[in-house]
């Protein structure tokens, strides 16, 4: 899960993609600029990892935050560039 966060964002490994933390078990793989994050998510792709990008507009860890898909509405979305890969979507 690629999860873009204010200006950084951070690249998990996850059991399922959930949103709500639950039985996610999250570990943080990579954590820093969205550009980086987003070149490290798609080696991952390229691997062939399914990767989801979401969002967490909450301050701190955010291992354990509720996250969200609607990319869209997130308030830096002008930045990102979410990567899919190896899934047909969200």
């Amino acid at each position: 899960m690629l999860v873009y966060q204010g200006g950084i964002a951070n690249v998990f490994q996850v059991d399922c993609a959930n949103l709500a933390p639950f039985g996610r078990n999250a570990v943080r793989l990579f954590q820093s600029d969205f550009r980086a994050c987003e070149h490290f998510a798609r080696g991952c792709g390229t691997m062939g990892a399914i990767v989801h990008s979401v969002h967490c507009n909450k301050a701190g860890d955010i291992i354990r935050a509720v996250w969200d898909g609607d990319l869209d509405n997130a308030p830096f979305r002008d930045s990102m560039l979410p990567v899919t890969l190896n899934t047909k979507g969200f």
